[in-house]
């Protein structure tokens, strides 16, 4: 048994602000029935505002923070988390899922899938992973191409 005391948040997972809430990074555990999600503060630093369901990856400007994100643009990049509950638009700050279900799209271009592991896709949509890919989940169910689905994160 653990010692140590969970931080109190006095805002939901869903809020998005223009002025930071929490530092980012930090990660925050939410129980969802008799399952635990966990997220992390993350600042939108892309063009784009990044729906619900987008994989957002690392912002390539080093000067632009570890936790400065936008939605993916190349296939195979790094996931930091993917947009659950609202959309972040540019320059906000949010709570991207790193474990637990969101509902994704797989990319135009891959076949359907069911219980494979995914990497990122263009667009902040997941494809099959590929070797020397990073997954970042399963999905739940038979994912036809271009469709949506449950797909288990787990970054």
């Amino acid at each position: 048994m653990s010692d140590q005391i969970a931080p109190i948040f006095f805002s939901s997972i869903s809020l998005v602000t223009a002025v930071p809430q929490a530092a980012l990074g930090t990660l925050r555990d939410e129980s969802i029935g008799s399952n635990v999600e966990k997220y992390i503060y993350v600042c939108n630093n892309g063009i784009a505002a990044t729906g619900v369901g987008v994989g957002l990856v690392r912002v390539a400007s080093s000067s632009a923070g570890l936790y400065s994100c936008t939605a993916s643009s190349l296939v195979g990049d790094m996931a930091i988390g993917f947009v659950k509950h609202v959309t972040i638009p540019p320059a906000e700050y949010g709570w991207a899922l790193k474990r637990g279900l969101v509902n994704v799209t797989i990319a135009s271009s891959a076949s359907s899938k069911s219980a494979a592991p995914m990497q990122m896709g263009i667009d902040g949509t997941v494809l099959t992973l590929v070797a020397g890919g990073v997954p970042v989940g399963h999905f739940t169910t038979i994912v036809v191409s271009g469709n949506a689905g449950s797909l288990y994160v787990n970054l």
